[in-house]
């Protein structure tokens, strides 16, 4: 764009993990390449070759730790390794980022979902052609004043209408609030065992352990959004206003949890297998992923200081009552086990090892989670300590996540 005579322009980059982050083979026959080598690369191409004033960078990777002015994550490796650059905005991680890196750039990050949109402000020296004060601010987006365009809002309400007895049939309850966000506190259930996490695998695990089935594992990344009715009634899962408890829920609730149509499927794997899957699921840690593993029948430990990929130190299974005091399972190479994963999972997806070409398919994950409540309502969902953080040296290194067990 030109303002002016100032020439600015925008270049684009990706998440360095975006094949694993969505279903393999899904981007072909596109590639990831360097973000670093390829932005800088851009960047210099455009000032020389185009004459352009401004730069932004914009791309879908974010920050995972720290604080509003001193973040860490991705997206500030990103910005500190490059040049030529003004600003750069992320996304993804839901983290809010306002800073200037020490090379200059200006980096932000808002929250996720139309909750804030951040205003970027860069002022260039008409003279020297060159940025010489840059800042941005969080906004809360309002829709004060905004008239809905009739056509296009006759056919959502035509759409609800069609929707509303199929996906507001309530098929079960539970005795309480099942939301997305775990123990610790993590709205995106990210870093701990969550009550969603935990019904989704008993589920999975049940459904299928008429075959041997003995454990569950799916993806925290998979869970989208809380698994009960607000008691207000609407929300994504076409809910009626109710007054719990029990907690109502509706088809289109399971769905809202649910969206990606993912596939459950079974198979064998040794325990040095599970556990390498359980490694997977925690080598990222203390930064919140969607590889974070929710489990059923078993329940494991990890220790966050040690080296990513020989972090879990045991895992055992659960008691009859649920609770983490069965029997010591063993991780390695010696035994075998029957597990139910998500197929988004078993073909290498969120980094998970790929079993795919020895997985059985079997049914829908959203019609296996439903069925399973219509069968056991009301459900009485518990955290059990199902995924346990040691951290011998709190306050150095890596910390176990607050409120874990």
């Amino acid at each position: 764009d030109t303002f002016d005579g100032l020439k600015l322009a925008v270049v684009g980059f990706s998440n360095s993990d975006l094949t694993t982050l969505i279903f393999p083979g899904n981007l072909d026959p596109f590639v990831v390449a360097n973000a670093t080598t390829t932005v800088n690369a851009e960047a210099a191409r455009l000032r020389s070759k185009s004459k352009i004033n401004v730069i932004v960078a914009v791309g879908h990777e974010g920050a995972t730790d720290g604080t509003l002015t001193n973040p860490s994550g991705p997206l500030i490796d990103l910005a500190d390794s490059l040049t030529g650059v003004d600003a750069i905005i992320g996304d993804h991680t839901n983290f809010q980022v306002i800073t200037k890196r020490p090379n200059g750039i200006l980096v932000t990050e808002n929250l996720s979902k139309g909750v804030r949109f951040t205003r970027v402000r860069l002022v260039v020296d008409t003279n020297t052609k060159t940025v010489v004060y840059k800042t941005a601010d969080f906004h809360k987006p309002w829709d004060i004043g905004v008239t809905p365009d009739p056509a296009i809002q006759a056919k959502i309400n035509d759409l609800t209408a069609q929707l509303q007895p199929i996906l507001g049939t309530v098929i079960g309850s539970s005795s309480v609030e099942i939301l997305r966000s775990d123990v610790c506190g993590r709205l995106d259930g990210r870093l701990c065992e969550s009550l969603v996490g935990d019904t989704a695998t008993d589920a999975m695990r049940t459904a299928y352990s008429s075959i041997g089935v003995e454990f569950a594992i799916t993806n925290s990344g998979g869970l989208r959004d809380r698994l009960t009715c607000p008691p207000a009634g609407g929300g994504t899962g076409f809910c009626p206003s109710f007054t719990p408890p029990p907690y109502l829920i509706t088809r289109g609730q399971v769905l809202a949890v649910l969206p990606f149509g993912n596939v459950v499927v079974t198979l064998n794997v040794t325990g040095a297998e599970l556990k390498t899957m359980l490694e997977n699921g925690v080598s990222l840690m203390p930064s919140a992923q969607g590889r974070f593993p929710q489990v059923s029948g078993l329940c494991f430990s990890y220790d966050i200081e040690a080296p990513a990929g020989s972090r879990v130190t045991g895992a055992v299974r659960q008691a009859p009552d649920g609770s983490c005091t069965g029997a010591a399972i063993d991780l390695t190479g010696a035994s075998n086990y029957k597990i139910a994963e998500n197929d988004f999972m078993s073909t290498g997806g969120d980094g998970y090892p790929n079993f795919f070409a020895r997985a059985t398919t079997q049914n829908i994950m959203d019609q296996v989670v439903a069925d399973y409540i219509t069968a056991n309502s009301p459900i009485h969902p518990v955290i059990q300590a199902r995924i346990h953080c040691v951290d011998a040296n709190p306050g150095s290194g890596n910390d176990c996540p607050a409120g874990s067990p």
